[in-house]
């Protein structure tokens, strides 16, 4: 069971190695070290152990089980079905048209322009 935890790390941590862009030395945005922005271990920010910022399972912050942080399931926040979170059909909280939540034009909660405040919500992909 440890030597599947161990290779479970070293995985996440290729991973979020290969999914970084930049300096992987000491002190850079890509750095997989002790401390560094990349860590997988143990109290890293990319820890995918329980209790990890980065931990699937049940109770973590990226379980996609019913409720979970990143379940697409109905009533869950990240659903994208009439009525969800992140419905992007008309009248939902993601709808990019005319007077939707994720509109981008001018006068729109996403209007990047002049005077726009120029963001949506987290649960709109």
């Amino acid at each position: 069971m440890r030597l599947f935890i161990l290779i479970a790390l070293e995985l996440i941590s290729v991973t979020a190695f290969a999914n970084c862009f930049g300096y992987a030395g000491p002190g850079g945005p890509c750095y997989a070290g002790p401390g560094g922005p990349a860590y997988a271990g143990p109290g890293g920010p990319a820890y995918a152990g329980p209790g990890g910022p980065a931990y699937a399972g049940p109770g973590g912050p990226r379980y996609d089980g019913p409720g979970g942080g990143a379940y697409a399931g109905p009533g869950g926040p990240a659903y994208n079905g009439p009525g969800g979170a992140a419905y992007n059909g008309p009248g939902g909280p993601c709808y990019s048209g005319p007077g939707g939540g994720a509109y981008a034009g001018p006068g729109g909660p996403a209007y990047s322009g002049p005077g726009g405040q120029g963001g949506t919500s987290q649960n709109c992909k």
